[in-house]
């Protein structure tokens, strides 16, 4: 009895002088220097008292900011936060969070085939996609961002329409999705984004050919990756047809204007005994899962089977490849107009292997991995 007096005094005591802040649950030690209260868990909720609307009010001489969960003080008998303010309770409504509308991801396009892609958004519980601007019919994806979609038109365009969506509703408007599906031998446009793969950001129409003597069954772009325009002579010496250039192995490009370099960093000693591994090949980063670089083996056969034997081959073929020049030791532009350097994605032990011509000769040669040199991309069909 002596000590359950004891504690009885002690727990008065602490009630009657406790000026101190709270704070609650195991890791909460410290509470904010700005709360009394401060209440932490990734579980669980506040859980104000919840009562009727008759009950609200007849709570007796209510305090300013007295809060209760009144369960049907909603005109249409729902309920909602009540807050006792200014002599009166107030209902206070809360706002229900849409999902933004999903960036457009880039399109596989394939002969009678598009894989179309989209990024996740925060607080969508799924996704949506139709032929039309119409959410009620679109087809549930659930929380999928990619839909593939075959039985196409070859060398058609195609328009998608996709939103994101939870139990508030769907993100508006939609976001309009286009691809082609890929007849190789007509163009693509993509639209690349300046940052650790494409060194600027620009709008670029690829065209495409297939049946090139020694690889038939591949389809290839007719411009260099991240050229503004074809060229318009096997010497031409502008970036605009030069495009960008890359290190071995390496997937961030540069763009060099004849006077300036971007980026402005260069990797100066490239070590690493690999062959181009796909996760660096800007084809794939850059126009879509089925685009790659070249092996050395399909350079060597097109250059053999087209019998080329100076820079007229690669320019009169149907490739029309021109002498784009390189970006040499220090990252310094070189030979542009004079000679042309293209990457395969393979290697000859610590070199690179590159398709190489100039005036009076056309063969594979090998570089250190250090060198940037224009790319060609292609695709199985």
């Amino acid at each position: 009895m002596k000590n359950l007096i004891s504690f009885a005094i002690l727990f008065l005591l602490a009630v009657t002088s406790v000026v101190a802040q709270v704070g609650i649950n195991s890791d909460n030690s410290s509470p904010n220097s700005s709360a009394m209260l401060d209440v932490k868990s990734t579980t669980k909720g506040l859980l104000p008292p919840r009562m009727t609307f008759e009950e609200r009010n007849a709570i007796v001489n209510p305090a300013e900011g007295l809060s209760v969960i009144c369960m049907n003080c909603n005109g249409d008998g729902s309920g909602c936060f009540s807050i006792y303010l200014g002599g009166q309770w107030l209902n206070m409504y809360g706002y229900c969070a849409i999902p933004v509308p999903p960036a457009a991801g880039i399109p596989v396009q394939l002969n009678a085939q598009i894989i179309w892609n989209w990024n996740a958004v925060p607080i969508a519980t799924g996704y949506k996609i139709n032929t039309i601007n119409d959410f009620a019919t679109a087809t549930d994806m659930g929380t999928a961002t990619t839909k593939n979609e075959t039985g196409l038109l070859q060398g058609s365009s195609y328009t998608r329409y996709v939103w994101a969506y939870n139990a508030c509703g769907y993100s508006y408007p939609p976001t309009i999705l286009i691809a082609d599906a890929l007849a190789c031998g007509s163009t693509f446009t993509v639209n690349h984004v300046g940052g650790t793969v494409a060194p600027s950001s620009k709008t670029v129409t690829y065209g495409t050919v297939t049946n090139i003597p020694g690889e038939a069954p591949k389809c290839w772009i007719t411009r260099n990756l991240g050229a503004s325009q074809q060229p318009a002579s096997v010497s031409d010496n502008t970036e605009a047809s030069a495009g960008w250039y890359w290190q071995f192995n390496l997937k961030q490009g540069y763009w060099h204007n004849g006077t300036n370099r971007y980026p402005t960093t260069w990797v100066n000693t490239i070590t690493e005994n690999s062959d181009w591994i796909a996760a660096n090949d800007p084809c794939t980063l850059l126009l879509g899962i089925t685009w790659r670089i070249p092996t050395a083996a399909e350079w060597t056969n097109v250059d053999a089977s087209g019998a080329w034997s100076g820079w007229n081959g690669p320019w009169n073929s149907d490739l029309q490849m021109h002498a784009a020049g390189n970006l040499a030791s220090g990252g310094s532009l070189g030979n542009r107009g004079s000679y042309g350097f293209y990457w395969s994605n393979t290697q000859d032990v610590d070199n690179g292997l590159l398709l190489m011509f100039s005036v009076g000769s056309s063969f594979i040669n090998t570089y250190q991995k250090m060198n940037g040199f224009p790319l060609r991309c292609l695709r199985v069909l």
